[in-house]
């Protein structure tokens, strides 16, 4: 059996997953959620909130995937995190009293809890574990984020290009029987990894014809998960 992709690569230094806000919501609290909540189903590329709006509730993804991006001068996204189902989106900046730092838009097809802010409060105040977690989550998507901004700062296309494919692959396929592939359209795929469309297919060729990974149907493929982590220059 092949080595886990933990065991060969600091996949958490970089990782778009961090553990889920629900796993240990009381049955209490989750009866509460279920009362206050409002469901919001949005379709593929739809946007769930906008940078610089105010902030009025927490969301919780029940079904589907988010990216988290911020838009430049140049009306460029930048997409700096993804975010999978269980996971909430919003608190950060619900908690530090501020307009929306970033925007979310959804990736595929949707569904939403959105719990608002004072139930939100309520629901941490009166729970320590809850709020330990919380905690923990937003210190680490930070090391996250200061890992991946240097690796953005420092590394060639190519090495950030096959960083973001192994990112990408645990995303998409996690708690999978079988690994599905990633599925992701060149511009958010670019976006991630702060470069050009034709530079990034340019060297999803190379990866190509290296046999490191396939492509069928805009369905991409790891051939060579080890080829892949010596390109990405990180270990």
């Amino acid at each position: 059996m092949p080595p886990t992709i933990s065991a060969i690569f600091p996949n958490k230094q970089y990782s778009f997953i961090h553990e889920s806000f629900l796993q240990c919501i009381p049955n209490d609290v989750l009866e509460i959620i279920d009362e206050k909540k409002t469901v919001l189903k949005l379709k593929k590329s739809q946007v769930l909130f906008h940078e610089g709006a105010i902030p009025t509730a927490v969301c919780i993804l029940k079904e589907g995937k988010v990216k988290n991006y911020t838009t430049g001068l140049n009306g460029k996204e930048h997409v700096f995190h993804l975010v999978g189902e269980n996971r909430i989106l919003g608190h950060h900046n619900i908690l530090c009293d501020e307009t929306y730092s970033h925007s979310a838009a959804c990736l595929t097809d949707c569904i939403f809890y959105l719990i608002p802010k004072h139930i939100f409060f309520s629901i941490i105040e009166n729970n320590r574990d809850l709020l330990d977690r919380l905690l923990q989550n937003i210190g680490h998507e930070f090391g996250v984020f200061v890992n991946n901004s240097k690796v953005m700062a420092q590394h060639s296309a190519r090495e950030r290009i096959a960083l973001s494919i192994i990112k990408l692959e645990e995303f998409f396929n996690e708690g999978a029987i079988m690994n599905g592939g990633i599925k992701l359209s060149r511009k958010d795929h670019s976006n991630i990894v702060g470069t050009s469309i034709e530079s990034l297919v340019r060297v999803l060729h190379d990866f190509k014809e290296e046999r490191i990974i396939e492509i069928k149907e805009n369905v991409m493929i790891i051939k060579d998960m080890e080829k892949l982590i010596g390109i990405a220059n990180v270990i």
